[in-house]
């Protein structure tokens, strides 16, 4: 069986999605609790709402993050601090009664993580050099640094030629065909209400990530609750439920004290070296079997 702890680390990978304002949407029709009948948005308005609202932010951090994770039927309980800065920069601790158990990052160059309950506890780490020329056969989570910060409302979301958009009466989906760094079909699709919303109601509810070949899910980023901020008019978010149904795991995140193109410390988004804990570089020591170093079991 998993292992629970890496695997909240894995899903903090996840984040969070972006809506949008009453005022951005004139192109939808206004009935928020009806069926929308009619030709939908052209794909090229979607984008180019998705890439404004993403102008607009160049930086989150909450200093007051809520996480609740539940594998299984017992929920555990952490707080944490997120910092999150374009084009790849991101930073996320969590601690549980009182002590660090997860730590994520990212730049330029690479990303890492580490988990005090991992069954090898080590810092590890992969860069995306090695990852996009598939040096590296299997990851412990499904998802890649780019994904991740589109779920963020960050983007960059276009070009609008890249999608195919599938419609019915209350929502739209923008669809696009990718491949993993593996090299299997996979689908990005961005959930949106097709009725225009405002905070705390959220336009964008879900980003999928599909296995093209069967539709099954890898993993998702749903928001329930979004936020408002008064100084960019950008709508972020502020609780999400982050999904990774092969490990049977659910997150829940709550973003308060949310602050918005603030400055970060760079310094926050360097791998630094920890005392008593191997560095472990996935390209080179485990680019076959995923099992085999996350010590799973039957």
């Amino acid at each position: 069986m998993m292992r629970p702890v890496w695997t909240w680390s894995a899903c903090a990978w996840l984040a969070a999605v972006a809506g949008c304002t009453n005022a951005n949407w004139g192109f939808l029709r206004r009935d928020l609790d009806r069926p929308i009948k009619g030709p939908p948005p052209s794909i090229e308005a979607l984008v180019a709402y998705l890439n404004d609202n993403a102008g607009r932010v160049q930086s989150l951090r909450s200093d007051d993050l809520h996480i609740t994770a539940r594998q299984g039927v017992v929920p555990v309980t952490m707080s944490g601090k997120l910092m999150i800065q374009k084009p790849r920069n991101f930073r996320m601790s969590a601690d549980m009664v009182g002590k660090r158990v997860v730590d994520l990052g990212s730049n330029d160059q690479e990303f890492w993580w580490w988990s005090s309950q991992d069954p090898q506890p080590a810092q590890y780490y992969c860069s995306y050099q090695d990852l996009q020329e598939g040096r590296v056969a299997a990851l412990p989570f499904p998802f890649q640094p780019e994904w991740i910060m589109e779920t963020l409302g960050l983007g960059p979301f276009g070009p609008a030629s890249k999608y195919e958009l599938e419609h019915d009466e209350y929502t739209l989906k923008l669809i696009e065909r990718v491949r993993s760094p593996q090299g299997k079909p996979m689908r990005k699709v961005i959930v949106m209400k097709r009725s225009p919303q405002k905070a705390p109601s959220p336009q964008v509810v879900e980003h999928l990530l599909l296995d093209d070949a069967t539709g099954r899910e890898v993993c998702s980023a749903a928001v329930s609750e979004a936020q408002l901020d008064k100084t960019t008019n950008a709508l972020l978010p502020r609780r999400l439920e982050l999904r990774w149904p092969e490990a049977k795991v659910t997150l829940d995140l709550r973003l308060d004290g949310l602050a918005v193109n603030v400055p970060l410390p760079p310094a926050a988004f360097v791998r630094q070296p920890m005392t008593g804990i191997p560095s472990v570089d996935v390209a080179q020591r485990f680019s076959g079997s995923t099992q085999r170093y996350l010590g799973m079991n039957n």
